[in-house]
């Protein structure tokens, strides 16, 4: 049979689960991934404030320097870079065949993007739903596919 992994996940958390066969059959636990760095606010996340620039040439005034990226995307990314790794050096393993994200819907989106390409080729369904709190398999199980592939 054909093993399955499936990664619930949201900007910090991520659980993998493994079942075999195209129906999902005996769900269980593989690992959990955590970066407490995407719970945290940007204050938090940041060691002091922006810069301050001049206005014009002329520097008739000043003004605050925006931040050139929201500190907490940017962690969104870093996990979502972790969990991807991961996922690749499963399947370059060949520890699953088939993929599932389920994923809340802006993190599923930057997944989508960082996967490697054959790990992307790998992935049989994909659902927008944030679920990883989500601790009874059998209440897991009724969010996937009936089929995976």
């Amino acid at each position: 049979m054909d093993t399955v992994w499936i990664v619930v996940a949201d900007a910090a958390r991520a659980r993998i689960l493994r079942c075999e066969g195209r129906a999902c059959h005996g769900l269980a636990d593989v690992e959990a991934l955590s970066h407490s760095e995407s719970r945290a606010h940007n204050q938090d996340l940041v060691s002091d404030r922006p810069g301050r620039g001049w206005a014009s040439a002329s520097g008739d005034g000043r003004h605050a320097m925006d931040e050139s990226t929201d500190p907490a995307h940017h962690e969104r990314e870093r996990f979502a870079r972790m969990v991807a790794e991961r996922l690749k050096s499963a399947h370059h393993e060949g520890v699953y065949k088939h993929l599932v994200i389920v994923a809340s819907p802006s993190f599923l989106g930057v997944l989508r993007e960082i996967l490697d390409r054959h790990v992307a080729q790998a992935v049989r369904a994909e659902v927008a739903k944030n679920v990883v709190k989500v601790d009874d398999l059998a209440v897991l199980r009724t969010h996937l596919p009936d089929f995976i592939y």
